[in-house]
């Protein structure tokens, strides 16, 4: 059975992620079966990757209250809807093709193939996306399906003015060799989670899991778009799953800090802010699968025979007796019968080109993939040879060597000087001749 993955904008509940807390939808004897990568104070983190680019501009800062204290707490007030950190829910198949458990309580071949994928896809995380700094990351077992929450600081270089070195999820991602943004529809994220999936659907497919959905035939046509129509409706109901889940841990942790009284307000304010864009977001995705089976049933509407001419054969057929038993076999005149073996190669044809399209169309994503991943990693090495140069002095004079202007121009300089030389030469001895005439 194919199934979908799924990359979903998780609420950042660290608390949720690290089990100090257990809800509703958590198994508590299957906690043990979770796998914890990373799990470092956010504010260490925070220290670790920006503390050195803070000192050194406090230290230029001749006013103390352009200094920066807390870089965390700037980012959290700083207003421009900048965040401390971003989480990404990465989940294979739903609950019903990728459940955890069987009817006897055991695990499952499914949760474990998706075990080993999303475990392999964590360790090599980093490597992956160095702009992108874990700081937690944990694979969860205890809840219905396998899923990573991966917590991270986007992490930009090279500014000219204040910080060195930011918070910046957009240049993170473009210093990453990630496509610039077309459109508030085309981002900078979705360039990333676009290829992203393609790492892990590789990693699926190499564990024996298929991800590509196949949809369906239907009269022996194969519906492009009947398939595109259902594996957007899929990938919606495995976020609804997701959201659900988030949302059951996030009323249970506003009931636990209700229970507490040192607990502020404030605390429990931001809870239910979050719950309500966890309800948003639930809407949405509900919207979505509605979209999608409505668009496949017209999908299927138009793809059915016209009913009068179904009805028009019919009418033209009668049944034959069959004395000797078996299937019943029917009779229908000769024009009626080449119609529709005309129309049964028609339907065949276009079923090959479908098939054939769709494998040339998959060959040749794999090889826009490969050569993707093989430009950013020249891109990578290129950026870390610019680094090396520039940090030795080396850079600009590395490319007033490389410039062919320059060249040009030292060597027409040159020029002039050495036919200046000789015309001065030339001069100084026709003096001489001169003064040796004069002489005799």
């Amino acid at each position: 059975m194919a199934k979908t993955i799924s990359f979903v904008k998780g609420k950042g509940s660290l608390r949720h992620d690290n089990r100090e807390f257990i809800a509703s939808n958590i198994d508590e004897e299957r906690v043990s079966w979770n796998v914890a990568y990373i799990q470092q104070p956010l504010k260490e983190a925070y220290d670790e990757i920006f503390g050195p680019a803070v000192d050194e501009y406090n230290a230029r800062q001749k006013r103390n209250d352009r200094k920066i204290d807390n870089y965390l707490n700037k980012i959290k007030n700083s207003g421009n809807n900048e965040k401390q950190f971003y989480e990404t829910v990465v989940q294979i198949g739903k609950k019903d093709d990728t459940g955890i458990l069987d009817e006897k309580g055991n695990i499952t071949e499914a949760a474990l193939q998706a075990k080993e994928v999303l475990d392999e896809y964590a360790r090599t995380f980093q490597e992956r996306n160095p702009n992108l700094i874990l700081f937690n990351a944990v694979l969860h077992m205890d809840e219905a399906t396998p899923h990573l929450h991966l917590d991270y600081i986007p992490v930009a270089h090279g500014y000219k003015t204040g910080l060195k070195t930011r918070n910046s999820l957009t240049k993170g991602l473009q210093e990453m060799g990630i496509a610039p943004a077309v459109s508030n529809k085309d981002t900078e994220t979705m360039h990333w989670q676009e290829k992203e999936r393609a790492f892990i659907t590789e990693l699926c497919r190499e564990h024996g899991i298929e991800i590509e959905v196949l949809g369906v035939d239907r009269d022996n046509y194969s519906i492009p778009e009947y398939k595109q129509a259902m594996k957007e409706k899929e990938a919606a109901e495995a976020e609804i799953e997701i959201l659900n889940a988030e949302k059951t841990e996030i009323e249970t942790e506003i009931e636990s800090l209700d229970d507490e009284l040192e607990s502020g307000q404030k605390e429990i304010d931001e809870q239910k802010d979050i719950l309500n864009e966890i309800n948003e977001q639930i809407s949405v995705a509900k919207k979505t699968v509605a979209a999608k089976e409505k668009e496949m049933d017209k999908i299927i509407e138009s793809g059915k025979p016209v009913e009068k001419e179904i009805k028009d054969i019919r009418s033209k057929t009668s049944d034959v007796p069959n004395f000797f038993g078996g299937e019943q076999m029917v009779k229908l005149p000769k024009k009626v019968y080449e119609k529709m073996i005309s129309r049964y190669r028609v339907a065949g044809t276009f079923e090959n080109l479908s098939r054939n399209y769709e494998t040339e169309l998959s060959a040749k994503q794999e090889k826009n993939n490969k050569l993707t991943e093989q430009i950013n990693t020249l891109k990578a090495k290129i950026k870390q040879h610019t680094d090396f140069l520039g940090k030795r002095g080396l850079l600009e004079a590395f490319a007033e060597f490389i410039r062919p202007k320059t060249i040009r121009e030292k060597i027409a300089t040159y020029s002039k000087e050495v036919e200046k030389d000789k015309t001065k030469t030339k001069v100084q001895s026709i003096g001489k001749n001169r003064r040796d005439d004069i002489a005799i």
